[in-house]
């Protein structure tokens, strides 16, 4: 009988750029219920038109970007109620589809031809935006990329079934308690999803998300054909003549920037960038860099890195080691951090620099100032690890008043500890940089190569190659790809991770000093002294991020935030730059 490890090599090693299927698609939605579920869980520092916008309902079909949902103007107390739908779905080799739509009376089909994706709509040649760039997206994510369920959902086998004539095994998947992507927002609107797995292909044939016992949404696979002759026909996938084709993505934004309001998207865009750059290049903690914290070049890498690909696949023992890896964390360690900031800001194009984005020019410059010479910044942080809610980082070679000194969680409250005032709120799962280390888990979600057995800084480890599948933003533990990964063959930890921008280190993440002995639950509390400031969370990111920025420069980047959290096209940005100028390690 297929156990838990077979199946998860099975998600894994799933590839629909290698399939050639056939089959008949059944979806259906509660939007009702879908509606309910997205506003009662909707962060309240969203402002009403993000998230679940009033006056508005679902429009229950598939887009070019493969979400099922979009939205559209409601009328009156409309209702939504329950909607099904079917659709033929074809796929080659290579990353190529066609789905068609059965229902609708206007034949609308959506693809790809490996490179670019379409969507064809007779009735509605000129839809008012272009597709994004989606080249080798599977056309039905929740069914072709199921890999997914190994990063964000604990599994727990159900045994063997029968689909589509086929031999499969039923899953249960429970979103990871661990899993949030910040202070009150949400990965899934679903509590539990009972999937069914091809114990060939990997491919999920069924996939419904449940809340509180009711059905929220079902996408099933209702007849599949593998190797269908009509496949071998190159011209299925070709986009009919009058199709939106999807665009790349430096032309997207070059589009987007000489636009419809894209002089405002500019200037909001551009007011944050100075700041941020302002507040790098003349904030009092730019003199708090000591000779030690700054360094011309990473260290020597030892054992050498691994090719980027091509070596042989990780074993089914190794992928449930990182899958096991994020359950119950417990240990202490050293981490040393490297970051190379002329490596990462070499990979923003010029062509971006030049869309009349003047602050965001500005910013990459100012980072040149910071460095003095050498861009290479070396943190060292001690870690505490007594599971996903309690955890303290230390940061003991810190300088400066205006530095983070420590992070903790102690079940109940979360608190971020400066010199002189402390920001306090409700707890939180571990993130940033500590929870990339100490759960590997997120890695099955990339393309893994290698695998042999290694020896680092005395513990038996693995090493690993890992790129992206092809959605660089879902890897979203790393900004840059391809990464060399040493895990430790006890605990799953990353003992070393080396990311790479382009053929150059842009960050380095080592682990030393590993003890698993217990750690006193009393050492996750932190106690803040006397006269220093208490700063409440509000749960808004925006301003708890700039809160702590001390003097004009804080005041510039507060308000650069404000205006563009009130500009809904330049909200992405921010919070990018945002979490890149605090180095995405703050929890």
């Amino acid at each position: 009988m297929t156990d838990l490890q077979d199946v998860i090599g099975l998600l894994h090693r799933a590839d629909w750029a290698r399939l050639s299927l056939s089959a008949d698609v059944h979806s259906e939605t509660d939007q009702d219920l879908w509606m309910s579920r997205a506003r009662a869980t909707k962060p309240h520092w969203i402002p009403e038109g993000r998230g679940v916008p009033e006056g508005r309902v679902w429009r229950f079909r598939e887009n070019p970007e493969n979400s099922p949902l979009t939205w559209d103007k409601a009328t009156g107390e409309e209702l939504v109620g329950y909607h099904s739908w079917d659709t033929r779905l074809l796929i080659a080799p290579g990353g190529r589809y066609r789905q068609e739509y059965q229902d609708e009376p206007s034949g609308r089909v959506i693809g790809s031809e490996g490179e670019r994706s379409w969507v064809w709509d007779p009735q509605n040649p000129a839809p008012p935006a272009p597709p994004a760039y989606i080249a080798r997206k599977p056309p039905l994510r929740e069914l072709f990329f199921p890999s997914e369920l190994l990063t964000e959902y604990t599994l727990e086998m159900r045994g063997p079934v029968t689909a589509c004539d086929r031999d499969a095994i039923a899953v249960q998947a429970t979103p990871r308690a661990d899993i949030g992507t910040g202070p009150g927002l949400r990965s899934s609107l679903a509590d539990q999803l009972e999937v069914i797995v091809d114990a060939e292909l990997g491919i999920l044939l069924r996939y419904e998300a449940i809340v509180e016992g009711q059905r929220l949404s079902l996408t099933e696979l209702t007849a599949v054909v593998v190797d269908p002759p009509e496949a071998a026909d190159p011209s299925r996938f070709a986009p009919p003549a009058g199709s939106r084709i999807s665009q790349d993505p430096e032309d997207s934004l070059r589009e987007t920037s000489s636009g419809p309001g894209a002089e405002a998207t500019k200037a909001v865009v551009g007011l944050a960038s100075r700041a941020l750059g302002a507040y790098v290049r003349f904030a009092p903690h730019r003199q708090d860099f000591s000779q030690d914290e700054l360094q011309e070049a990473m260290p020597p890498a030892e054992p050498a890195v691994l090719e980027p690909e091509g070596g042989p696949p990780p074993s089914d023992d190794l992928l449930y080691l990182l899958y096991r890896s994020g359950q119950n964390p417990a240990l202490t360690a050293i981490l040393d951090e490297w970051q190379d900031l002329t490596a990462m800001m070499a990979r923003v194009p010029e062509s971006v620099r030049g869309m009349g984005l003047g602050g965001l020019g500005y910013l990459i410059d100012s980072l040149d100032t910071v460095t003095h010479g050498k861009p290479v910044a070396h943190t060292v942080s001690r870690l505490r690890v007594g599971g996903w809610d309690k955890y303290r980082v230390d940061y003991p070679t810190r300088s400066g008043r205006n530095h983070l000194k420590t992070i903790a969680c102690d079940g109940e409250h979360h608190w971020r500890a400066y010199t002189a005032q402390t920001v306090v709120g409700p707890a939180r799962p571990m993130g940033g940089n500590m929870a990339t280390v100490v759960d590997s888990s997120w890695l099955l979600g990339c393309r893994l190569s290698g695998g042999a057995e290694v020896s680092y800084r005395g513990r038996r480890a693995y090493q690993l190659s890992a790129a992206t599948n092809g959605d660089e933003w879902r890897a979203a533990r790393l900004q840059f790809f391809p990464a060399d990964l040493i895990v430790d063959a006890e605990l799953g930890c990353l003992l070393r991770l080396i990311s790479f921008a382009g053929d150059k280190p842009a960050s380095w993440y080592e682990l030393s000093g590993i003890d698993t002995e217990p750690v006193p639950l009393g050492e996750f509390r932190l106690d803040v002294p006397p006269g220093v400031r208490v700063i409440e969370e509000t749960g808004n990111p925006f301003t708890d991020v700039t809160a702590v920025i001390p003097g004009a420069a804080g005041c510039a980047v507060r308000t650069a935030a404000d205006v563009v959290r009130r500009t809904s096209d330049a909200v992405s940005a921010t919070r990018s730059f945002l979490d890149d100028l605090r180095g995405r390690s703050h929890s």
